[in-house]
């Protein structure tokens, strides 16, 4: 009894087994329920590559209205979503190379070719940030988490990895942007021409069946009267804070002077949205250069930009008013009297490489007056700087060749810094006036 009762436990009857087998075999029979059909690689790629013409189209034009833009918080935030939008497209860049050949190609689309080439024409800052920022991004975000969702979750990871992060920059944009619109509303400078641009530029999104391409499109609306011409500019702009915009540079403070020399340090620091300014010409001026110039000089004005919030930051530190600083705006138009490719050697051949010896000095002396803060802004801006310095020996070379500039390198870099050094250093800036 024993025996034959471990048997029973261990062996099922025959009876047993092809029961479970049965049931095993009516399971396997059902049918599975069907996903949602993914996104194919084709219809992946040409969406792909137009989050990536939008962001890309959005850099230039940003860059465009960089020295335009006057007030400041604004400006600031031109300049950071600028530099975000380069990140997103190298994301996508990075993965289309993967899935076609050539990685960035023009959209069929000319519908979606006209929305973005017409937001450069708003007629002022606040209706191309309520074009920009409050119609053709919250349709980029739109498409962008659909796309998400849709594509194959594991074949499509890096397609995924790249539209999250683009994801979280654009949402973050957005809560930035929103009380500098509702300001704005509040001064009254929403006016009838930036609604009516943004109805304009809200249409021309609905013509191009939104960001994805795939809502249902209407048709085109003609061009408001408010509708202004785009041109590069020679002047910065700068809002009513500014009370001192066009001051000549003075000498600065002797160096064993602490206190009043590094005042003015970090006044000057202040300015270097004029720096940010110079970079966005030569960006508008280079838009055929490879994508890798265009990336780098996108880093390149950002640095820039928080240069300046870095002065902002030290001086509110220590109870003085960044907008009672002198804003040298002569020297942005004194350099766009030159060529694009002058002002990047000016820049970066002229200030950023003759900078070096100062800022040790400095990081120096602040480290002996137990000046921590100062100390870490200059160190991080020598870093930036460095950088910048590299920026300029890689594309210089080929930015004459963009001109057909015959000169060799060395002698067009030594006649572009005699002008820099008589003029510049000087600060007898010659302005031709038309």
């Amino acid at each position: 009894m024993k025996a034959s009762s471990r048997s029973a436990t261990r062996t099922p009857s025959r009876r047993a087994t092809s029961g479970r087998r049965s049931a095993s075999v009516k399971r396997s029979a059902t049918p599975a329920r069907k996903a949602p059909p993914a996104l194919s690689i084709d219809v992946n790629r040409r969406l792909l590559n137009r989050y990536r013409f939008i962001e890309h189209e959005s850099l230039h034009l940003l860059a465009g209205w960089l020295p335009k833009a006057e007030t400041f918080e604004l400006k600031c935030e031109i300049g950071r979503s600028l530099w975000e939008s380069a990140l997103h497209v190298n994301a996508f860049y990075l993965r289309l190379r993967e899935i076609q050949s050539p990685a960035f190609q023009k959209p069929e689309d000319s519908a979606l070719v006209t929305l973005m080439t017409e937001l450069r024409h708003a007629p002022d800052e606040f209706a191309l940030a309520t074009g920009l920022y409050g119609v053709v991004v919250p349709s980029l975000i739109q498409a962008l988490a659909s796309h998400e969702t849709a594509t194959f979750p594991n074949s499509d990871q890096p397609s995924v990895y790249a539209i999250q992060h683009a994801l979280v920059d654009l949402r973050a944009l957005l809560q930035r942007i929103q009380p500098l619109l509702d300001q704005a509303a509040a001064a009254g400078k929403i006016t009838a021409r930036t609604r009516a641009w943004r109805t304009y530029i809200t249409g021309l999104l609905a013509a191009a069946g939104g960001a994805s391409g795939l809502e249902k499109r209407r048709t085109a609306p003609s061009a408001p009267a408010c509708r202004v011409e785009f041109k590069l500019p020679c002047e910065a702009g700068r809002d009513a804070r500014f009370t001192q915009r066009g001051s000549d540079l003075q000498t600065m403070p002797p160096e064993d002077d602490y206190r009043e020399h590094t005042i003015e340090e970090f006044e000057r620091y202040s300015t270097e949205m004029l720096a940010a300014e110079t970079v966005a010409i030569v960006l508008c001026g280079f838009t055929s250069m490879p994508w890798e110039f265009q990336f780098d000089s996108a880093r390149h004005l950002y640095d820039e930009v928080r240069h300046c919030l870095m002065g902002y930051e030290w001086m509110r530190a220590h109870g003085m008013n960044p907008f009672d600083s002198p804003q040298y705006l002569q020297i942005f138009r004194w350099r766009c009297q030159f060529p694009p490719v002058m002002q990047y050697c000016m820049l970066t051949m002229g200030n950023e490489v003759h900078a070096f010896p100062y800022r040790h000095r400095r990081v120096e002396a602040h480290q002996q007056s137990g000046d921590a803060l100062s100390e870490q802004f200059v160190r991080y801006d020598i870093a930036d700087e460095t950088q910048h310095v590299r920026f300029g020996k890689r594309w210089l070379p080929e930015l004459l060749k963009q001109v057909g500039e015959t000169r060799d390198l060395d002698t067009y870099t030594a006649d572009v810094l005699q002008v820099w050094e008589s003029q510049y250093r000087t600060g007898k800036l010659t302005i031709n006036v038309e």
